[in-house]
This record gives C-alpha cells, sequence and structure tokens, in this order.
C-alpha cells in the first residue's frame, strides 16, 4: 500500500541531519498536535535513498516511526507504530491508520517522529518531516479476504499422533510484508500448515483479531520480531512491544529481559551473514531458541547449525526453531538463490501437542524441545525420542538421504535412509561414554540439510 500525500501545503515542516558517524542512532523529532485534530499525515523524505538490503551501500536508509503524546518510554503506551524504510508516508486518525500504525484520536499535545538512520552515506542524510492536520485522506480499500477457509494442498500425514507442522516467522504489511493477515492465513491453510506466528518487525498492533479462526484455520500464535540494528530476536506469547532503540548490550538485554519478565518465548534469529548477524553472545543465555534454519537451506543456514551446536556443547539447552521470514506471498525465488526470499512453510516447525492445538500448547510444546524442522510441509519427517533401551529415530520420506545421529563429539552414528518410512534404535552402550545428548539430522546425497531435531538429553 502507497499512500501519496495531501496537495495543499503542509501545516508544519521539520528538517535535520544525520552526519555519517550517526549511523545506526536514532533520535525522537517533536512536534505540537492541536486541538481538535481527527486525522494528522505525515511525510518523510531524504536525499541518496537506497533500499535496507545489506549489500546495497553507498546511500541513504531511514526508519520511521511514531510516538503520541503519551511519550516515549520503553514498552509504553505512547508507542503508535514502527515501518522501518518500508513507508515515508503515514496517516493516522480516529477511524483508521496506515499499517502497521495504531488508530485513534489524534490528542494535542507534543508527538515524536522516531528517525532512525539506518545508513547513512559519505554525503550525509538531510531529511524533512511535513505534518498535515485533517487532510481528510480516506481509507484505502482492503484486500478481498475469504470467509471459509480454503482448500489444504493433499500433504503426507504426521506418522506419529498429535504432530503439527507451521511456520513461525512471518511478516505481513504490518511492517514490511506485501500481504494482509488474513491474507497469510489462507495462504497458510491452503499449503496445510496447521499453526502460524506472524512476527512483524517492532510492531504496535497484535495480529490477534486480524485472521480467521475457527475451523480449517491455522492456530495464530502472536508475536513480534524485535529489530535491532545489532540482531533481532522474536518474542512469542504476549502482546506487548519491546524497546528496539538502544543497541548497545545494556538496551537489548533491558529488551530481553523485558519479554521473558511478560512471560515471552524468546528466540534468537538468524544469527549468520546477512541475517543480520546477532552480535550480542554475553545475551545468549538469556533466550529460549535459537533459529538455526531462516529460509532457503541454502541461505548460509549452516552458520546458524553451527552457532546453536556450540552452545549445545557448552551445556545450553537452546531449542532449535527454524522459520521461513516469509515477506511475500507471490515473490518466492529459488532454492538454490541463497539470497532469494523463501516461501512460506520453507522451512516447517513440526510440534507435539497432544489434546485440542492452541498457540499456549504450542509454545509449551517448543519450551520443552519437542520440536524439529523440516525443508518443508511435505517432510521430511524425523523424530527422535529416548526409550528405555537407547536412542530411537524415525525418518519418514526421506528415501535415499543420510540419517545421522550427533552428539557433542560430532557424529556418533551415520546410515542410509533405505526406504520411505525407516527407523534406528541405538543403545546407550552403543554411544561414547558420558555422552550428554544426542540429536539428529537428514542429509541429501548432494549436500544440505533436509531436516533436524532438537537434542534429546540423556544427562541431567
Amino acid at each position: 500500500m502507497t499512500e501519496s500525500s495531501p496537495p495543499n501545503p503542509s501545516n508544519l515542516t521539520i528538517s535535520g541531519r544525520f552526519d555519517p558517524e550517526e549511523a545506526q542512532t536514532f533520535r525522537h523529532v517533536p512536534f505540537t498536535v492541536p486541538d481538535g485534530v481527527r486525522q494528522l499525515h505525515l511525510s518523510v523524505t531524504y536525499n541518496d535513498r537506497i533500499d535496507s538490503n545489506p549489500l546495497r551501500v553507498g546511500g541513504n536508509t531511514l526508519d520511521i516511526g511514531l510516538f503520541d503524546e503519551r511519550g516515549t518510554a520503553a514498552g509504553g503506551p505512547g508507542f503508535r507504530g514502527w515501518s522501518g524504510s518500508n513507508r515515508l508516508a503515514i496517516t493516522v486518525g480516529s477511524d483508521w491508520a496506515t499499517p502497521p500504525y495504531v488508530a485513534g484520536p489524534p490528542r494535542s499535545g507534543v508527538w515524536h517522529v522516531l528517525l532512525g538512520g539506518y545508513k547513512v552515506g559519505p554525503n550525509g542524510l538531510d531529511y524533512t518531516v511535513a505534518v498535515w492536520f485533517d487532510a481528510g485522506i480516506a481509507a484505502p480499500p482492503l484486500p478481498r479476504l475469504l470467509s471459509e477457509a480454503p482448500r489444504r494442498d493433499a500433504l503426507p500425514p504426521a506418522a506419529e499422533a498429535n504432530w503439527y507442522r507451521g511456520d513461525l516467522h512471518l511478516h505481513t504489511v504490518y511492517s514490511d510484508g506485501d500481504s494482509h493477515p488474513a491474507q497469510v492465513a489462507a495462504a497458510a491453510a491452503e499449503a496445510g500448515l496447521d499453526f502460524i506466528g506472524i512476527t512483524d518487525h517492532n510492531r504496535a498492533r497484535s495480529p490477534a483479531g486480524l485472521v480467521p479462526e475457527g475451523d480449517g484455520w491455522p492456530v495464530l500464535v502472536p508475536g513480534v520480531e524485535v529489530t535491532t540494528y545489532a540482531g533481532h530476536f522474536n518474542v512469542w506469547g504476549v502482546d506487548e512491544w519491546f524497546d528496539f532503540r538502544d543497541p548497545s548490550e545494556g538496551g537489548v538485554r533491558r529488551a530481553i529481559e523485558a519479554a521473558v519478565g511478560a512471560g515471552g518465548f524468546v528466540s534468537i534469529n538468524h544469527p549468520k551473514p546477512f541475517g543480520p548477524p546477532w552480535e550480542y553472545p554475553a545475551l545468549t543465555s538469556l533466550v529460549h531458541a535459537v533459529e538455526v534454519w531462516n529460509g532457503w537451506w541454502s541461505r548460509l543456514n549452516h552458520v546458524s547449525v553451527r552457532y546453536w551446536a556450540e552452545r549445545l556443547r557448552r551445556g545450553e539447552r537452546l531449542v532449535a526453531l527454524g522459520g521461513s521470514d516469509m515477506h511475500s506471498l507471490g515473490l518466492a525465488g529459488a532454492p538454490d538463490d541463497p539470497l532469494a526470499p523463501a516461501r512460506l512453510g520453507s522451512p516447517t516447525l513440526w510440534v507435539h501437542a497432544p489434546g485440542v492445538l492452541t498457540a499456549w500448547g504450542i509454545l509449551d510444546a517448543i519450551r520443552a524441545g519437542r520440536c524439529f524442522v523440516s525443508e518443508s510441509p511435505g517432510g521430511p519427517q524425523l523424530y527422535l525420542s529416548r526409550i528405555e533401551a537407547g536412542i530411537h529415530a524415525r525418518v519418514v520420506h526421506a528415501t535415499g538421504d543420510a540419517l545421522l545421529l550427533i552428539g557433542d563429539c560430532g557424529v556418533v552414528r551415520a546410515m542410509p535412509v533405505l526406504d520411505g518410512d525407516s527407523e534406528v534404535t541405538v543403545s546407550l552402550a552403543d554411544l561414547p561414554a558420558g555422552i550428554p545428548y544426542v540429536r539428529a539430522e537428514v542429509h541429501r546425497a548432494g549436500g544440505g540439510i533436509r531436516a533436524l531435531t532438537n537434542p534429546v538429553w540423556l544427562a541431567g
């Protein structure tokens, strides 16, 4: 969705500058809203504009957010939204607002435009913020939404009871995605997913209430991707925003502690080159999980798996997750292009959640590590469990691939997958003495992981 600014002159104009050494810093630009305003519109312009792709350098990328008269405090009620560099025109009124901003009367007082100099080129970044009051901009039409869940793709059923498949890392028009949350839910239902997590960047508005519910629709796990200038982390299960403006280690520590304190489940996202990477190694012990597989496997996900595996070897019981990080329903690239966007469900997260499937049941399963990741909703399926005799692994729909069992010392058993439903049991006596855990991976013949599990812990 794009908006054009009104033709009449603005009521306010504010100009400023980021110098090159001020890259990746935020500032709050104040302006006053008078009494009686029913709608405000902001437009931001700046020089040498380039997009946010980390490979593009030499120009400027400006992030934009908005706080109302209630102030700019971390976690406070004044946060009206953040659109990053995705929108340069914003409307906020009593009855509607540009996604991802929160609608509501623009009460009088001092408001703040949040500006972040994500990229500042050698010429500096000169910006102008123009503000209109009561410009009478009409709400754009909503996309046509389905009244019933679409027919699902035919997928192999889960080989074991109470296992469900989903994708917990998705974006919509409420950050930098191209689709309404209800459209994403419809696509997920059609793809055969049982649950979804909408994790828009630094969102102020929860996705709850924006997607259909009930028979045939995926269960929504509300979330947010807290997006700082030195790493991203997802938080699921809470309906709050967490401060992203201070990228120092102390600032990110406070944000993670606030999320955990609110009952959120926290995962480091894509700790790999161009992820962007995670630059807070001292904070890893504060989180619950690591997104080891983000988008197509070829997108340097082996780096994220190595990051997670190193922490397992230290005894840190971090859960491994996977998510597509889907931003566009219609622009998915090819799996062999390491920079191409992935499609919904690539990869897929499988969870073991007995009983009626709910968001809280999904999060409980993930907290307990009852989950594995596969390359797509079609599999492969990879089940790993502790039994009295030792470790039991089951691989479904991976004929011709290889099954690897891995401990802290590396691969402890490797074997070919000879048919479409293979099982193997390894006794504890056949494992290295003192091994603390075993996890499993399925590798394709030509290289690359097709599925991986969380560890089964044997000690402690």
